[in-house]
């Protein structure tokens, strides 16, 4: 009896096997053949088969900051609220160094690295990489999957940001209006009892350079650096650049005059490249500026700058506050104003390598849509990076140090952004009170397409990495270099590149008109 049971059992193994091979693989069937359907017990048929799981896209988001230790933790996070959305996509959050940026997205787009998401913006050579096809044109995704950036973004952004007609990046929702000046410990000045109402120029900024230089040896009074764009005092006159700061060709913002100028030649840029020079040569600029890629709000952070120079709004110095730790004032220098490139002054451009544009629309749709998704990605995770106060208002949590990325203006919608205990309950209220007061430049609207001159902006790139930050932060002699500076642009090109702007400005004056 028991051998035969072990008989039976023998001859039923092939069989088994047989019948768990076709499970594993789906229950192949011969061609032509369909497969037998199991049938319910009222008689219909009826799939058994579990339900494939769909891959998830993983969408990329390139961006220039200080990387996070705990950034993986948010990524996690992000994607578990991804998932409860019906978004089938993850993130995959890339900060990079301010320093290494232009370099690593300039071989991200030359050699076709598959991405998605990428920051670009006016003074960020943005017309030039759209003139290259890195970016694509946004306006039907817009339609499809970004209709809520358009019902809440102020239209002027998206109107001002356009080339061509054409919408390539989705502006950051912030203050529209800019002014610049600088950025300084407020507690250092409390120290030396600094009057910071009686600065009204850049001139004015010297004593109090000077009282930093002589009471504290171990902090650069005016920090300067190679790290970005925008921080030497040549970066800060009052030009519209068109669109792009990284081209030359500028007209004054404020008036009505629409003669595009070589920045080069201007009374201004000689008088701002000497007063850089003086204070280079007092010590109150870093000696190592031309070539230092520590972005100034980082040496800030670490206490080792006075002052710096940056784009401002109301609250910036509370908000950069957030980010450095040391108390800090603002002195806005400038009037508000603006251009087409505070339009496009911070944007997320999708690239042309995205496999999928839809999904990477629909990231940037929740930055601007959902608050939760976009205090996530801007704060980090509650309990752990940050600590509520009150239900919009947030202090650093017990992990503050592992993500705290200082992005906000960066990333999405800014209304939707908490704000930290040090900065102003009606900062909203105040960002569009600021807008309202913009005085708009006679070019709003306008970004020059670099198409045309792209081979003579090439040339001048090189020329500008070469010469502009030496000059801007007082590195070298003004009265020499700007003289070989223009010979070597005058070669190149330059003239040949206003005059396309020029023309490409009366032209879309004309249309205005």
């Amino acid at each position: 009896m028991k051998t035969n049971k072990k008989k039976s059992l023998f001859l039923m193994l092939p069989l088994t096997c047989a019948l768990a091979l076709s499970a594993c693989s789906g229950g192949s069937t011969p061609a032509g053949t369909e497969a037998p359907k199991p049938e319910d017990p009222k008689g219909a048929t009826t799939n058994t088969a579990p339900p494939k799981e769909t891959a998830l896209y993983e969408v990329s988001l390139q961006y220039p900051g200080v990387p996070q230790k705990a950034v993986a933790a948010v990524e996690a996070e992000a994607n578990k609220y991804l998932a409860s959305q019906n978004i089938g996509a993850t993130l995959k959050i890339n900060a990079i160094d301010w320093g290494q940026w232009d370099q690593k997205l300039n071989l991200m787009i030359a050699s076709g690295e598959k991405s998605d998401i990428i920051f670009t913006a006016a003074w960020q050579n943005y017309t030039v990489n759209v003139a290259k096809g890195a970016f694509l044109d946004i306006g039907e995704l817009l339609k499809s999957d970004g209709k809520d950036i358009v019902a809440n973004l102020d239209s002027r952004f998206l109107e001002g940001s356009k080339i061509g007609g054409k919408n390539y990046g989705v502006p950051t929702n912030k203050e529209l209006a800019a002014t610049r000046g600088v950025i300084v410990r407020k507690d250092l000045a409390d120290k030396y009892k600094m009057d910071l109402t009686a600065v009204k120029t850049w001139e004015d900024l010297e004593p109090l350079f000077k009282i930093i230089k002589e009471n504290e040896p171990t902090i650069t009074p005016f920090y300067n650096s190679n790290a970005n764009n925008g921080n030497g005092l040549l970066d800060n006159l009052d030009w519209d650049y068109l669109g792009d700061a990284s081209v030359p060709g500028v007209i004054r913002k404020i008036g009505k005059e629409t003669k595009v100028m070589n920045a080069l030649e201007t009374p201004e840029y000689l008088e701002k490249a000497k007063l850089a020079r003086k204070w280079y040569l007092a010590g109150y600029i870093n000696k190592d500026a031309a070539t230092s890629t520590v972005f100034p709000r980082d040496q800030a952070k670490a206490g080792k700058a006075f002052a710096f120079t940056d784009g401002l709004k109301p609250g910036k110095a509370a908000e950069e506050q957030g980010y450095i730790g040391f108390p800090l004032e603002q002195i806005d220098l400038t009037q508000p104003t603006i251009t087409t490139g505070d339009a496009s002054g911070a944007m997320l451009a999708i690239s042309k390598t995205s496999k999928n544009p839809k999904l990477a629309m629909q990231i940037i749709n929740l930055l601007h849509k959902d608050p939760v998704f976009n205090n996530l990605i801007n704060f980090g995770i509650e309990g752990k990076h940050y600590v509520k106060v009150s239900d919009k208002i947030i202090k650093n949590g017990p992990e503050a140090e592992q993500y705290n990325p200082g992005a906000q203006w960066q990333l999405g919608n800014q209304f939707l952004n908490f704000l930290k205990e040090n900065e102003d309950p009606k900062k909203w209220e105040l960002y569009k009170s600021f807008n309202d007061k913009g005085v708009a430049s006679p070019s709003f609207g306008f970004a020059f397409n670099s198409q045309p001159v792209k081979t003579e902006i090439a040339a001048y790139t090189t020329l500008n990495e070469q010469y502009h930050v030496p000059l801007t932060t007082g590195s070298v002699d003004p009265d020499k270099m700007i003289a070989e500076f223009l010979e070597k642009q005058k070669k190149a090109g330059v003239d040949k590149i206003i005059a396309e702007k020029q023309k490409q400005l009366d032209e879309f004056l004309a249309q205005k008109k």
